[in-house]
């Protein structure tokens, strides 16, 4: 047999046709048989690898099948929250039913507890199936790049072609570097660059056809052993994946992650899956109706965390129940059209007629990007290493466990940064300008370390990812590419002051403080005199603030300068 090529850094489909002389002749079997194997892409339109397989499928008369891995002990490893594991769940039935009707693939889901167990399935299903080649899109954190060298070369010693395409970013990484070739450690230039490139270049969806050939398909991929289990139908897939997702919720409570004093487990489920319905008909939904009512007054709505003014689309593009390129495509299209309408009269638009409101969407789309670029760029911030070493080792950083408990559970006596993190205990979600304040606090007012705040988002979110979680925590904690500099220090009062001036956020989520006048939330010595002994307010169940901000913001500086 022919020797397989390497691992293939795919950019385009269009890429499938240049490769098709290095694919593997299949002796085994007739007609030839390929596997997609799913991972955070759970989709069908616009998919890489998916479109690219299919493509090459038609091509050679081969059929397809599709495998997804439920891996809990390593989504506990990488603290991913419950109510992600929940969204992905439940989107499984969904992907497995739009397969089969669309593309004629079916989906056959295991539970494998680490990534060596879900290579090893993926060996063995390849052998049984007399497969030549698995695709699949890049992962960029370290434990999966390391899982797919290791597969690939397993998988060339049996003959069989493991090719990853790039599709989680609008523009790959690597595919946006300076002059010289490197990473930029800034996101204008950056943004710059990535608009330009887009702006000359043409982009368009990716639409996988129907696999011809599995017409004579034997439609069922059996587990080979005990300690995996499948399903190939739909309501199998419910069945497995209730239990997948009961089995993870007592991993987090033996863990004492979930079903703590500040998180109720089974509310946030309930919230979540009210608020985020599973799939991508659900997600492109969501982007029609953002796109159809919100956009255009992005760029000052998305600051105000009472209005459900933001695209809400975070969690779904975490999972890959949408692409981030159909949402850059349908944001560009909505710019045409306001182009067109407004004809630059509106004031929305810059004295060079671009709409803020849909640029600054946009923009919201490329820090994406940039988190992942710096991310591959940068791989040893997976485990923990700050962006700018030299000042993350000079703070003393504090790890004191009963302000940090203080921090998770809401109960800081700073309204904004209590009623932020009240929500994303109940929610699963925070608005993204309260996880920057929140974030300030904790690492400049309390100056604990970003790594630990980094992790209980993690553990909260909905919509957390590696890439934009870290980027964001280090922007705050000024330790990261493009970051805040140390002496921009949020000061959470103010913030409630400019964005949510009439406290009803605030008191949505603090229901004791909803007597409380705004100016008196929106003010540390006001709000410490009414709750303190003695004041008009102390009879309520609210604590003072647990620091004086402006003795904070200079004890950090002085810390941040390495003078204390």
């Amino acid at each position: 047999m022919p020797t397989t090529t390497p691992v293939t850094d795919h950019s385009s489909v269009d890429n499938i046709n240049n490769n098709k002389q290095n694919a593997t002749t299949d002796t085994h079997a007739n007609p030839p048989h390929y596997l997609m194997w799913f991972r955070r892409d759970l989709r069908l339109q616009d998919n890489t690898a998916l479109t690219a397989l299919c493509e090459h499928a038609n091509s050679n008369n081969a059929q397809v099948s599709a495998v997804f891995f439920c891996t809990p002990a390593q989504w506990q490893s990488h603290t991913t929250s419950l109510v992600q594991v929940d969204h992905i769940i439940r989107t499984l039935p969904k992907l497995a039913q739009s397969l089969e009707k669309q593309l004629n693939i079916p989906l056959a889901v295991y539970v494998c507890d680490n990534f060596s167990d879900c290579t090893n399935t993926i060996i063995e299903i390849c052998a049984a199936k007399n497969m030549s080649m698995v695709m699949a899109n890049y992962e960029y954190e370290g434990n999966e790049i390391a899982r797919d060298e290791q597969l690939t070369k397993q998988l060339a010693k049996n003959n069989v072609e493991f090719i990853r395409w790039h599709d989680q970013c609008i523009l790959p990484p690597k595919s946006i570097t300076t002059n010289d070739g490197s990473m930029y450690q800034v996101f204008t230039p950056f943004y710059k660059k990535w608009r330009h490139t887009l702006d000359v270049s043409t982009m368009q969806a990716y639409e996988a056809q129907t696999v011809i050939a599995n017409d004579n398909l034997n439609k069922n991929l059996k587990p080979f052993d005990s300690t995996h289990a499948s399903a190939n139908m739909t309501k199998e897939i419910e069945t497995l994946g209730n239990t997948v997702v009961e089995g993870y919720q007592l991993r987090l409570q033996q863990a004492g992650i979930v079903n703590i004093d500040n998180t109720d487990s089974d509310a946030q489920l309930a919230h979540a899956r009210s608020a985020y319905p599973a799939g991508e008909v659900a997600a492109c939904h969501r982007l029609d109706q953002f796109i159809a009512e919100d956009i255009t007054s992005y760029d000052v709505s998305r600051d105000v965390p009472s209005l459900n003014a933001t695209s809400q689309l975070s969690a779904y593009l975490t999972i890959g129940s949408i692409s981030a390129r159909h949402c850059y495509l349908q944001a560009t299209k909505a710019l045409d059209n306001a182009a067109s309408t407004h004809a630059n009269k509106d004031s929305n638009y810059s004295e060079n007629g671009d709409n803020k409101d849909i640029n600054r969407w946009i923009s919201e789309l490329a820090w994406r990007d940039f988190y992942r670029h710096v991310l591959v760029a940068k791989p040893e911030l997976i485990r923990h290493y700050a962006y700018n070493k030299e000042l993350d080792s000079r703070i003393n950083w504090s790890y004191n466990d009963e302000d940090f408990k203080a921090w998770c559970s809401g109960k800081t006596g700073v309204p904004l940064v209590d009623a932020a993190m009240r929500c994303l205990n109940a929610t699963g979600f925070m608005h993204n300008r309260l996880r920057m304040v929140t974030a300030m606090f904790l690492t400049k007012d309390l100056l604990i370390d970003w790594r630990l705040g980094e992790r209980y988002f993690m553990q909260q979110l909905i919509d957390g990812d590696f890439a934009s979680n870290n980027g964001g925590w280090q922007w705050s904690a000024s330790t990261g590419t493009d970051a805040a500099p140390y002496f921009r220090i949020m000061n959470p009062f103010s913030q409630a002051k400019s964005h949510d001036p009439d406290g009803e956020f605030i008191k949505t989520w603090l229901p004791e403080l909803k007597d409380v006048p705004a100016n008196i939330l929106h003010s540390e010595d006001k709000l410490r005199a009414a709750v303190t002994k003695g004041g008009k307010f102390s009879h309520i169940n609210y604590p003072a603030p647990m620091v004086n901000h402006k003795i904070a913001r200079q004890l950090a500086i002085a810390a941040f300068k390495g003078e204390n």
